[in-house]
């Protein structure tokens, strides 16, 4: 018996785990860089960055901009699973970001 893998929504544990702890990290660095008091600790950070993930992948694609087709089409010897891992690095930070500019003025730094 090789063992049991459960899926959901085609990803399994590993890749929910890692979206887990890019999110967190993406929430963190974006607390660290903006400024402003904690919002529920390191899960307000990884809710932080996994709507800004969300979003700013949402934005992309309604323009038209597919950030890991680029990076694949820029670097061509990545291998298109780095392009996607980079994709949601980039849209976590920057989304994080943008999340935490916009809470800062209503949160206050403890």
């Amino acid at each position: 018996m090789d063992g049991v893998i459960v899926e959901y929504a085609g990803m399994d544990a590993g890749r929910i785990a890692a979206w887990l702890l890019i999110a967190t990290g993406a929430g963190v660095i974006a607390r660290r860089i903006v400024g402003g008091g904690k919002v529920l600790g390191l899960w307000g950070d990884a809710a932080i960055g996994l709507v800004g993930v969300f979003l700013v992948g949402t934005l992309m694609r309604a323009f038209h901009f597919d950030l890991s087709v680029f990076l694949h089409e820029l670097q061509p010897a990545w291998s298109f699973d780095l392009a996607i891992w980079v994709d949601i690095i980039v849209s976590g930070l920057i989304g994080a970001l943008l999340i935490r500019s916009i809470m800062r003025p209503f949160v206050r730094n403890k």
